[in-house]
């Protein structure tokens, strides 16, 4: 299992801070859309990419149209994986496809508020991505086991399952019996009081 650890909602010098104090335990870092919306992607993705090259950078670009401009964009600023958004249109989703083939990089669709009739037609034609399972932030964490054992099992046959939204080291039991590869961690690493014992706590419990 893969941990991600999501930075949002703060200063570039705290994101830069955050990264350091991960020590690379983190096995992607995720640059959060706030971040991305507050300083672009010049300001955020490509400047920590430079600092940290040998670091996974996610950019949670969270595409919805314009999916070869915004992919190419992402790319081109360093970032290893970029969003795309399951509920837009195929022809986005194959453009997004397109643009990682051709960087020979990953790619993260967000389940967020996707039927499950869509669900059908990402599993057909994106086997290739990362499927992000993910309870909005706005729901605080509540009925996450419940959304993850459902969906996990909606995705029999993909190979890389994410999870995000609330998690905490009481719920990564659950992700590893659901068959989740990449466990998304916000607030409990990013503004835990002591980010490096949090972070190593994660990653012990994934790799365990």
């Amino acid at each position: 299992m893969r941990l991600q650890t999501a930075i949002d909602r703060v200063s570039l010098e705290r994101a830069d801070e955050i990264i350091r104090l991960t020590g690379g335990y983190a096995d992607i870092i995720e640059v959060g859309t706030s971040l991305i919306k507050d300083f672009g992607l010049a300001g955020s993705v490509k400047i920590l990419k430079e600092k940290y090259p040998e670091q996974c950078i996610l950019a949670d670009i969270k595409t919805c149209d314009e999916g070869e401009y915004e992919f190419r964009e992402a790319y081109k600023a360093g970032c290893d994986i970029p969003t795309v958004m399951g509920f837009a249109s195929v022809s986005t989703l194959k453009a997004c496809q397109k643009v990682a083939l051709e960087y020979e990089k990953e790619y993260m669709i967000d389940l967020l508020e996707v039927t499950e009739e869509k669900l059908k037609v990402l599993k057909k034609e994106f086997s290739d991505a990362i499927f992000c399972v993910h309870l909005p932030s706005d729901d605080q964490g509540k009925n996450l086991k419940e959304l993850v054992v459902h969906m996990c099992s909606q995705l029999d046959g993909i190979k890389k399952i994410a999870v995000a939204g609330g998690v905490t080291l009481d719920t990564i039991e659950i992700m590893k019996r659901a068959g989740a590869d990449i466990v998304i961690v916000g607030a409990a690493i990013a503004r835990a009081e002591d980010i490096t014992a949090a972070v190593k706590e994660f990653a012990k419990m994934l790799r365990r």
